[in-house]
């Protein structure tokens, strides 16, 4: 299959809309911490967590690109094969080897296979979709963006590029053998896939390529383009790991000799990792720093406003009060020389506006003006949601109380005891950590 031969004469069907939109981002802060963790995962996203996920999108690709290249179904079919991949995938994974933690739609399978009793539509539309959108919060939405970053797909929204082709071909494709064409016809055109005992080829292939153990292939090919980060445009393999290009792959022995795999980052994990890193790369381990000194702002700062939104009718001064006698006289970890270094950036990835004030908290909640980093906080959020053509979630009112517009859950300040550790953002690596787990699990 010669990928270029194929010519898209339409936008991608990836909808730049197919993201997932955080309803609960008031301060804007998705976009400022995702900035500064690229500095150190530079592919995959909080969601792009499941290794085989990759591998049931590849196959969705693999198959859109030569359906259409061999004149089987038209360019436009490229999304509903992919969905109709992830559907067989799921059912494949979950009834072949029972799992079920980070296949998405996994109630929706559950479901689908007692109504039918193991026996479910391979549809694009209700009859098949295991979730409300899979479009939006299935393999395509979700991973492709990591995958094309990883070095796997061309900028068309159908096919692989070369080197993942050959992999699929030679480690996926050979060992389904007489299932291939049959699957292809299920890809396009729908149908009812058997999963009961004794089922039908098409099933059977699929469960013997999707164990929840990797080969030590499956290991080298994902390790070094999903974990290592080390696939180049056209879609090779990079043989070094220099430079910028080659942090990521440096930065996860550190993950696995200073961090527990098992649990979310922490502030104590990425402080060890900074220390460490500086003996093999200085860059990383500013990188990393500069995360623990961003997060010292980010998660009181989250905190507070989410307490703020719990005390409509309030003045500041009397949130002020409740907040000194549950933080005691100052936020710790907080230290403005540091913070001065990050201005910049934030400001390039926000706006001039919200980097003064971010400052203004930072200095309000370092100092113990809480009263201070209450209004300051308050005008952080104004400042988002003007970029956002909408109203601040809280307001003061003329008589200087707190009027709550938009109120979340009922939140609670973290106790002072907490303060030293408190972290609330993944920046990526999480991701990392949950596939490298993964990529440990390796065939007997």
């Amino acid at each position: 299959m010669a990928q270029s031969t194929i010519s898209i004469p339409f936008l991608t069907l990836e909808d730049p809309n197919a993201k997932i939109k955080g309803s609960r981002d008031p301060l804007g802060i998705v976009p400022i911490w995702s900035a500064f963790g690229r500095h150190v995962v530079t592919n995959v996203i909080s969601v792009s967590t499941s290794v085989r996920g990759f591998t049931v999108l590849l196959l969705g690709r693999y198959f859109s690109g030569r359906l259409i290249e061999e004149r089987i179904v038209p360019r436009e079919e490229a999304l509903n094969i992919v969905l109709r991949m992830e559907q067989a995938g799921a059912y494949a994974r979950y009834v072949g080897h029972r799992a079920e933690r980070d296949i998405r739609g996994i109630e929706r399978v559950k479901r689908f296979l007692d109504d039918g009793k193991g026996k479910v539509h391979i549809q694009s539309d209700p009859r098949g979709f295991i979730l409300a959108d899979q479009k939006v919060y299935g393999l395509w939405g979700l991973y492709t963006v990591a995958a094309r970053r990883s070095g796997w797909l061309p900028d068309l929204p159908l096919g692989v590029l070369s080197p993942a082709r050959e992999f699929i071909e030679k480690h996926y494709i050979a060992p389904l053998d007489a299932a291939v064409a049959p699957l292809m016809r299920l890809l396009a055109r729908g149908g009812v896939l058997d999963t009961r005992k004794g089922g039908d080829a098409v099933f059977k292939g699929v469960v013997r390529i999707l164990p929840e153990t990797f080969s030590p292939a499956e290991v080298a090919f994902y390790g070094g383009y999903l974990r290592d980060s080390l696939g180049n445009h056209d879609g090779t393999l990079s043989e070094g790991t220099e430079g910028k290009h080659g942090r990521q792959a440096r930065f996860r022995p550190l993950l696995e000799e200073h961090t527990d795999l098992d649990q979310p980052v922490n502030r104590d994990e990425i402080l060890a990792l900074a220390k460490a890193a500086r003996l093999t790369d200085e860059g990383l381990s500013h990188a990393l720093w500069r995360i623990a000194h961003l997060e010292a702002l980010l998660a009181p700062a989250t905190a507070l406003f989410d307490f703020v939104s719990t005390r409509n009718g309030q003045t500041p001064s009397e949130i002020a009060g409740e907040m000194r006698k549950r933080w005691g006289e100052a936020v710790p970890n907080l230290d403005g020389v540091a913070f001065q270094d990050l201005l910049a950036e934030i400001a390039e990835v926000s706006n001039q506006g919200i980097a003064t004030v971010m400052h203004r908290t930072h200095r309000a909640l370092a100092s113990g003006d809480y009263e201070e980093a209450v209004r300051a906080i308050l005008e952080w959020n104004k400042g988002v949601q003007e970029g956002r053509k909408g109203g601040p979630w809280i307001v003061l009112t003329d008589a200087g109380r707190t009027d709550v517009r938009y109120r979340g859950m009922d939140q609670f300040l973290p106790e002072k005891e907490e303060l030293p550790t408190l972290w609330r953002n993944s920046y990526f690596i999480d991701a990392i950590k949950s596939i490298t787990k993964q990529l440990r699990r390796t065939a007997p």
